[in-house]
């Protein structure tokens, strides 16, 4: 593989995502590949303001448009900033969340008409579309035991706090982007056991980049 290129991890709160990109990253490094692994909101200094915003469950007031630009403003500074000279450099860049979350979250769970945005999408994230999707999916029931056992251990955030219909709704945007570009999206199951899932990235990485 000789170019840089942008993987990213979709799915529910709950679904996994992060535990496989990180052990993802941990395999391409062995591999000697240099990865930059990153997050949205979040993946800069500006961003971590951001999400710190996004998240704060005391933050009921923020309309979901508000929630909307806030999210499409870090994704901006963070190609900018991060995610374009990292791929420029010929690092693999793993992302927790990239705009598919946008459309599954504000599209499809808050109900927003994205086309009021579109010329900000075609402009400034189309044509740095991902090269390949991992959606990790699971049911909107297991989602919501898994964040009642996360709050166990630390407070949940605001959008742990929606409801099981609100992630249902998510659940089926995903399903609807996964169908339109099935080239780049690879579903996985998120209720088999974390080794299994993360030898099927494994897999697909070889097949796809010739990594390994």
């Amino acid at each position: 593989m000789q170019s840089g290129k942008l993987i990213t991890f979709e799915g529910l709160d709950g679904s996994g995502k992060s535990t496989q990109l990180e052990k993802t990253k941990k395999w391409l490094n062995l591999q000697g590949y240099e990865v930059l692994k990153t997050q949205q909101p979040g993946g800069t200094k500006i961003g971590k303001q951001i999400r710190d915003i996004l998240l704060d469950p005391e933050h009921s007031e923020l309309h979901p448009e508000s929630e909307l630009l806030l999210y499409l403003s870090d994704r901006i500074q963070h190609l900018t900033e991060k995610i374009i000279p990292a791929k420029a450099e010929g690092k693999i860049v793993l992302c927790d969340r990239f705009h598919d979350s946008t459309v599954a979250y504000q599209g499809y769970g808050r109900g927003l008409n994205l086309e009021n945005i579109e010329s900000i999408i075609t402009y400034s994230i189309k044509p740095y579309s991902p090269d390949l999707t991992f959606l990790i999916t699971i049911s909107p029931e297991t989602i919501v035991d898994r964040l009642d056992q996360r709050k166990e251990h630390s407070a949940k955030d605001r959008i742990d706090i929606e409801s099981k219909n609100f992630f249902a709704r998510v659940a089926k945007g995903y399903q609807k982007l996964a169908s339109a570009d099935p080239e780049r999206f690879i579903c996985l199951d998120g209720e088999q056991e974390i080794e299994v899932i993360h030898q099927q990235i494994i897999s697909e990485l070889k097949d796809r980049f010739r990594i390994g």
